[in-house]
């Protein structure tokens, strides 16, 4: 009878080390539509205005710090160059900032 209930063991704990095998890739789909979630940066944002940001660089052509060219798209701190409208910056986490923006923290990629 032992040998039985250890039979049903083994038995039962390969179905549940599968079930759980199963579950990683599943459960590792939410994780990836989080970087979707993430809202625009507002200019209005405090933020935003201590680094001068718009989201239109030809509206920085008055600054001081700004020079012709520059863009969120071509500064370093643009974390996905790849996007071409709004994308992630290093220095505003967890908001997306114009491709086209500025702000004085921009640096040459």
């Amino acid at each position: 009878m032992k040998d039985r209930d250890n039979t049903l063991s083994r038995r039962r704990f390969l179905k549940f080390g599968s079930y759980g095998l199963l579950a990683v890739p599943v459960a590792g789909l939410g994780w990836t539509t989080t970087a979707k979630a993430m809202e625009r940066l507002s200019e209005d944002d405090p933020a935003a205005q201590a680094l001068n940001y718009v989201h239109d660089a030809s509206a920085a052509a008055g600054h001081p710090a700004y020079e012709e060219g520059q863009t969120c798209l071509n500064c370093l701190l643009y974390t996905d160059a790849s996007a071409q409208d709004w994308g992630p910056c290093s220095v505003f986490p967890g908001k997306l900032v114009s491709a086209n923006g500025w702000c004085t923290a921009w640096v040459a990629r």
